[in-house]
């Protein structure tokens, strides 16, 4: 709980700041996966290989990256938020990666519409954003 309250901390003092480092997003990422990583019971060997491309179509990990996409404002009621995702790019991502990543989004947005379950809808929309542009994905 403790873990928590501090990522929701650093995610409300971010929303006032200018965009993030690329360091320190994956530092928040590294807290993000300390919550939702346990909580999934999913093994890193598991939730690693996504950075290469590698999605491993199992409940528990298409769990953790719908917990991962909660803590990060981009489900809500679980759906798709794709105007807070939207949000959250503009205002922490650093702009090298800005302008891809929300063209990965708005690509990928429907993709989450054909599933009823907030694990699958949330792990394909992200495969998808992976698929149009590896070069600028990143997934604690």
């Amino acid at each position: 709980m403790i873990v928590f309250i501090a990522i929701v901390k650093i995610l409300v003092f971010l929303n006032f700041c200018d965009a993030m480092t690329m360091k320190q997003i994956k530092s928040t990422g590294k807290m993000m996966r300390k919550t939702c990583q346990p909580k999934n019971n999913v093994a890193d060997e598991k939730i690693d290989p996504m950075v290469k491309g590698e999605f491993i179509e199992e409940k528990e990990v298409m769990c953790y990256v719908a917990c991962i996409m909660k803590m990060a404002n981009a489900i809500k009621n679980g759906k798709l938020n794709y105007e807070a995702a939207m949000k959250q790019a503009d205002l922490l991502l650093p702009d090298e990666i800005k302008e891809p990543a929300k063209e990965a989004l708005t690509a990928c947005r429907k993709v989450a519409d054909s599933y009823k379950d907030v694990c699958e809808s949330s792990f394909f929309l992200t495969k998808c954003i992976y698929n149009h542009n590896p070069s600028v994905f990143y997934f604690p």
